[in-house]
């Protein structure tokens, strides 16, 4: 992320150069971005802002994280691009259709972490979100179910296992 990418059509280049970011063209940032992150409103000119040929231009090994607003990436063609392994892995708190109660699109797919689209700006919450972080990765190095956890089943998969027990080997 040297230099950060950024793609913004309503910020000057010259300004972008003081805060160290190389501002590019979408299809520029897509191509050479390792990861992509939206954070841009849903509306008119935004919809379907990636859609398969959009996709088809992230390297291989790239990953593609949405948490701004559901209806700016095709989710069929996400799907297709993760299925054939045309990106790496995306992260998806919003979707097109919210609330998103059904996962069954994304569950088959090992390369897809989904959260849900739902945050409070309150004093409570930044006090205890890093907290919450924290008791999670802690109960996952102890073998514990995190708590909170919708999908336990996951727990139990195999290709979970031997991620996990590689994550552990390597990390020593």
């Amino acid at each position: 992320m040297r230099p950060p990418l950024a793609c913004d059509p309503y910020v000057d280049p010259a300004v972008g150069a003081t805060l160290g970011v190389e501002l590019v063209e979408l299809d520029t940032l897509l191509a050479r971005a390792d990861f992509v992150s939206l954070h841009c409103p849903l509306n008119d000119a935004t919809r379907g802002l990636l859609g398969a040929r959009e996709l088809g231009l992230m390297k291989a090994d790239g990953y593609l994280i949405n948490t701004a607003r559901g209806g700016l990436v095709d989710e069929d063609a996400l799907i297709a691009s993760l299925t054939e392994g045309r990106i790496a892995g995306a992260a998806l708190d919003c979707f097109a259709d919210e609330p998103h109660t059904d996962p069954q699109l994304w569950q088959v797919l090992e390369n897809v972490i989904l959260a849900p689209h739902c945050i409070g700006w309150t004093d409570e919450l930044f006090r205890d979100i890093g907290r919450a972080a924290c008791r999670g990765i802690v109960d996952l190095a102890q073998r514990r179910r995190p708590h909170g956890m919708v999908n336990p089943e996951v727990l139990a998969k195999p290709s979970f296992q031997e991620k996990w027990r590689r994550l552990q080997i390597e990390g020593g």
